[in-house]
């Protein structure tokens, strides 16, 4: 545990602030950062639309801290357009996925000491479940506190229950039985087989009893709660999380929905000033992009 307290100090260093939002973060998208994937699974005319939500005061949109993860998902053919509207069955009918990515109520995308609230209304929150329901596809990821109280009423609509603190970072493989099989992860098109994906922090939650729980934590696995990101000491309550989930998925009637509780995992971002760059390069996340395209292409009901 030392170690991961180790790492919530080095990442309150990097910060500088836990009270505000915005672009003030270190964390800035990786200019160098160039996709592995050369071959475009998708031709244009039938290339799904994926919308990515920058309507909600969103950490990671794809021009900042989510401009990796559009590169990625474009290199496969995919549409990827931004989502500036509030959800509604207009608006969501305009793509075949959707995806959120840290999304924050407005009171807090520039004050990250509290009360946390939720980033959609209770009708944006019902129009979601209906598209899903009727044959949309969801992508949600939250990651460390304060993203998963924006999210929390959504999550419950499908039986996601975060536990809103930090979990330290992880690798899930097949070798350690932390990596659960679905038919995702050997991919019936050319992306491959994955056999490990690796997490950088973030959060943890509990799954519906339907959902696969793809990436399951392990026993001895604690998150620390505290009241504002990173406010981390000997007092802080902690929680066992074994058997809880960083990334799961489920079938939900026509539809389908992946749950992640970490963002960094799916981009590439640079700290300023130190220039380190983590995500998708990072040392044993090497199979981590191969992952993100193969959960896609499960969203887009082109795979098993």
């Amino acid at each position: 545990m030392q170690i991961f307290y180790s790492t919530i100090l080095f990442f309150m260093l990097l910060v500088g602030l836990t009270s505000c939002g915005g672009d003030n973060f270190p964390q800035q998208p990786d200019p160098d950062f160039k996709p592995k994937n050369t071959f475009m699974r998708f031709e244009k005319q039938q290339a799904p639309v994926v919308l990515v939500d920058e309507a909600h005061h969103n950490f990671h949109t794809i021009d900042t801290r989510y401009k990796a993860f559009a590169q990625v998902l474009k290199s496969d053919g995919y549409q990827v357009k931004p989502n500036k509207q509030r959800f509604s069955q207009k608006s969501l009918a305009k793509g075949e996925i959707l995806v959120i990515a840290n999304a924050l109520h407005e009171s807090n995308s520039r004050n990250w000491d509290g009360p946390f609230l939720s980033a959609f209304t209770a009708e944006e929150v019902d129009a979601v479940s209906t598209w899903v329901n009727q044959g949309g596809a969801l992508l949600l990821i939250a990651d460390h506190i304060p993203f998963p109280k924006a999210v929390d009423e959504l999550a419950k609509a499908f039986g996601f229950e975060f536990a809103n603190g930090h979990v330290q970072q992880m690798t899930f493989s097949k070798s350690n039985n932390m990596l659960n099989y679905h038919p995702l992860l050997d991919s019936t098109a050319r992306t491959g087989r994955v056999t490990q994906v690796k997490s950088l922090g973030g959060d943890a939650f509990k799954v519906p009893k339907a959902a696969v729980n793809l990436m399951q934590v392990p026993a001895g696995i604690m998150a620390v709660l505290p009241d504002r990101p990173f406010a981390v000491n000997d007092e802080t309550p902690r929680l066992p999380i074994e058997g809880w989930s960083q990334g799961a998925v489920l079938n939900v009637g026509n539809g389908r929905v992946a749950v992640f509780a970490e963002a960094s995992m799916f981009t590439s971002q640079v700290y300023m000033p130190t220039g380190k760059k983590t995500g998708l390069v990072s040392p044993g996340a090497e199979q981590n992009e191969r992952f993100l395209l193969n959960v896609m292409h499960w969203l887009a009901n082109k795979g098993s």
